[in-house]
């Protein structure tokens, strides 16, 4: 008889960064971080086949202790329910803006569907809400490994970034190229890059595209910068922001959609749609907005307040 294939076996999407730092590159970006006393997963699949996946590898690897959700928007934020985490945690932001039930839902039936997923699972899903949160940073370890997370405004205002210490990586969820501030402030953006690159890490795992270098977060900066410019001067010169999505949007979604990247093929079919007209006019409100005020009005990555450790 043969031996079954150990889940995601040989598959490209499963990227390794070191002896005990995987990503699975779907939609979102999944991240998991391997120690003696058992497992950290950061965000998970949107995809429910996917998850079914990412927890068989999971399980491979030792007891899922801790999941972090780093954001509260739908693709981020619905695969507790199947991984199963002994323990749930992400910023009090995040929690509170997390979908209702019928709300997660309604994404996975609209832009979020998957044509592998039964109606029935869809009917009878329920979120998974975390049991633990904090509010500026928290510090915790486990199996002699340290970890810190920590509120990183931006894509969204309750983002979290999970900085694996001894692994020297840091998973960053969607302040990384993501072409979209539906829900965060650009400005606040800049400054949490800026904060990401004084990081001493090998790597940075983002949400929607490949692991990240230095001179990558760099380069995402400097696009960030020239965006809110354009957007200063599209807002003088009386430009709506169904324009400006119509044009392509502020952050260039058409180019950063055709970069190849091992995720792409898992992306929802009907997200491209979404992403190039609604969310790209939020992303203008939001830019407008920042204009409007001082940069200083602007949150910047809360590292003080609120620190709690757990072992």
């Amino acid at each position: 008889m043969n031996a079954p294939v150990p889940a995601l076996e040989g598959d490209p999407r499963l990227i390794r960064l070191s002896d005990d730092v995987y990503v699975f590159g779907t939609y979102p970006y999944s991240g998991l971080i391997v120690t003696d006393e058992g497992c950290v997963a950061v965000d998970g699949p949107m995809s429910p086949q996917n998850s079914v996946l990412w927890k068989e590898f999971i399980d491979s690897k030792g007891p899922l202790k801790y999941q972090v959700y780093c954001e509260h928007h739908s693709d981020h934020a619905v695969s507790a329910p199947l991984l199963e985490p002994e323990v749930l945690i992400t910023s009090e932001t995040t929690a509170l803006g997390l979908d209702s039930d019928e709300a997660a839902r309604e994404a996975m039936r609209t832009w979020g569907s998957y044509p592998d997923t039964a109606p029935e699972f869809i009917d009878a899903f329920k979120m998974r809400r975390p049991n633990l949160t904090y509010r500026g940073r928290m510090n915790f370890e486990l199996g002699g490994k340290r970890f810190t997370l920590f509120e990183a405004p931006g894509h969204t205002m309750g983002s979290t970034v999970v900085h694996a210490i001894d692994d020297r990586v840091a998973f960053i969820a969607d302040t990384g190229t993501t072409p979209a501030i539906q829900s965060g402030n650009p400005v606040s953006w800049l400054t949490t890059i800026a904060l990401l690159e004084t990081l001493d890490v090998d790597w940075y795992v983002q949400g929607h595209s490949d692991p990240l270098k230095r001179e990558d977060l760099h380069y995402w900066r400097t696009k960030l910068l020239a965006a809110l410019d354009q957007a200063r001067a599209d807002l003088a010169n009386g430009v709506t922001p169904q324009e400006v999505a119509e044009r392509g949007g502020v952050l260039s979604v058409v180019e950063l959609l055709q970069k190849p990247f091992v995720g792409r093929g898992d992306m929802p079919p009907g997200l491209r749609q979404a992403a190039g007209t609604t969310l790209q006019e939020w992303g203008v409100d939001r830019m407008y907005e920042a204009i409007a005020a001082h940069p200083t009005d602007a949150p910047g990555a809360a590292l003080g307040p609120g620190l709690r450790e757990i072992v």
